[in-house]
């Protein structure tokens, strides 16, 4: 019956009115399916997702406080690799997110609590619905990641051992925490036919590698 008074109720509406109720319920269902062609950065977000973009730098670099949105800046990061072509975001109207010229595999890498607690929580709030699956391959979170883009991702903790991230060949890797440097090797190891790098970190102490093989490198080893 509610509904039945609410539709007679819109029939009573000017036409113009009407119209823009339907345009605002279908933006609210476009913004649901997905979430990432409407993301709205700020300003050092911005300059980031343009550096990766880009596609001039092989390791970039986020280092800043917590609260400033470097995750959820990661996260569309990454959807705009997966599905940069479907999406008309000015914020992402770069080479990198329209042409991906690397394999289709990636791994974003984080600390146990993090990855659980907010990566992976904040990967399902803006990647689009029903466009990838899960699978946990034995862990206690969800690891692996298909696209139906083709693309294909995995989730590894800091602390597993080094060994490990020696395995396939990666087009790209997050590091949403700050890796050790035995871990980042590895990692670069895997870009063997070319992909790049994105950290978004609070420096931590371990981390002090970064500053002189990342922020003061000088094309040493």
């Amino acid at each position: 019956m509610k509904t039945l008074q609410t539709k007679k109720l819109n029939n009573k509406l000017p036409p113009e009115k009407r119209s823009l109720e339907s345009l605002e319920r279908s933006l609210r269902i476009r913004h649901k399916l997905n979430p990432y062609k409407y993301y709205i950065p700020n300003g050092k977000c911005e300059e980031f997702i343009r550096m990766v973009g880009e596609g001039k730098t092989f390791v970039s670099l986020f280092s800043a406080a917590n609260g400033v949105g470097k995750t959820a800046a990661g996260v569309n990061i990454l959807a705009h690799i997966l599905w940069g072509k479907d999406s008309n975001n000015k914020y992402f109207n770069y080479p990198l997110y329209k042409r991906w010229p690397f394999p289709k595999r990636g791994r974003i890498i984080s600390d146990p609590t993090t990855l659980t607690q907010t990566l992976i929580p904040e990967i399902k709030k803006w990647f689009p619905k029903g466009r990838y699956g899960i699978q946990k391959k034995g862990k206690m979170y969800d690891y692996e990641w298909v696209t139906d883009t083709g693309f294909k991702f995995d989730i590894m903790s800091l602390e597993q051992e080094p060994k490990e991230f020696e395995s396939a060949t990666l087009g790209f890797a997050w590091f949403d925490e700050p890796p050790s440097y035995s871990i980042f090797k590895a990692t670069v190891a895997r870009m063997r036919k070319g992909g790049i790098i994105f950290i978004t970190a609070t420096p931590l102490a371990g981390s002090a590698w970064m500053y002189d093989h990342i922020i003061c490198y000088s094309g040493k080893d």
